[in-house]
């Protein structure tokens, strides 16, 4: 008898031992980014209050820097408990949604433009591995691939390209005066595979069009070009949606 329970005890060790491996397994990528994000989001808050500290005068923008900044900082490390807890899906969602509200609000007056550029590709990343399940604690994500849309709002003097992969889109100035004051606004990631993307202006005096649709070669990257020839900056506004691929099927006859 004490055989049998010793050895019903050893099958069920190595049965909890595995599947515990195997669990971990399919989610230690989504741990490693938002533990890379709490620790990188928490250098930033640091180096926001160092700034402001240095700083003979400050003004109300400045003190509400830095007070989102520790507002994001705080938030990713509770996003990050909340991945190792490994908690349903659906508050991981809304918890990520809360992050990238706040990193937007940031996005206005931020003057780290090196470290914020790293922490919005890490907000990409963690967005895309959402997206495609990397948390398997309810197995309940969108499938990758489904529509989505983004709108984008942001100031142009003569000529930029605006990337946009996964949850972030980087302005890159070709031409003229330089703004910092872009808002992109995401219904979902763009995904990591080939989409059909149509693009609409809201807003702008200019020529605007998809210069390279995402694919493989461009690590499924969406760039948008905004060319502004009359002078001085103007404000543009335009949207992008995108919806999976059908697969072509062939009759055989």
């Amino acid at each position: 008898m004490k055989i049998r329970l010793l050895v019903a005890g050893a099958v069920l060790l190595f049965a909890q031992t595995t599947f515990g491996q195997f669990g971990q397994s399919q989610s230690s990528r989504l741990v490693d980014l938002a533990s890379r994000l709490s620790r990188d989001v928490n250098d930033f808050a640091d180096a926001s209050y160092r700034n402001y500290s240095n700083s003979s005068r400050s003004n109300r923008s400045d003190i509400e820097a830095v007070m989102l900044s520790e507002q994001f900082s705080g938030a990713s490390r509770i996003f990050y408990r909340m991945v190792v807890d490994r908690r349903r899906n659906s508050d991981l969602r809304d918890a990520f949604s809360f992050l990238q509200d706040v990193a937007r609000s940031i996005e206005r007056n931020n003057l780290q433009r090196e470290s914020w550029y790293n922490i919005q590709r890490q907000l990409s990343d963690i967005s895309q591995e959402i997206d495609s399940g990397g948390n398997d604690s309810g197995g309940n994500y969108p499938s990758p691939g489904r529509g989505g849309r983004m709108t984008w709002r942001g100031k142009v003097d003569d000529d930029i390209r605006v990337r946009i992969r996964g949850g972030s889109a980087d302005v890159e100035t070709i031409g003229g005066t330089p703004y910092y004051d872009a808002q992109p606004n995401f219904s979902a990631s763009l995904p990591s595979r080939r989409v059909n993307v149509r693009l609409s202006l809201k807003r702008g005096r200019g020529e605007i069009y998809i210069e390279q649709q995402p694919s493989s070669e461009n690590d499924f990257t969406l760039i948008v070009r905004i060319k502004d020839p009359k002078g001085g900056a103007s404000t543009y506004e335009f949207e992008v949606t995108w919806k999976r691929q059908r697969p072509i099927c062939f009759s055989l006859s």
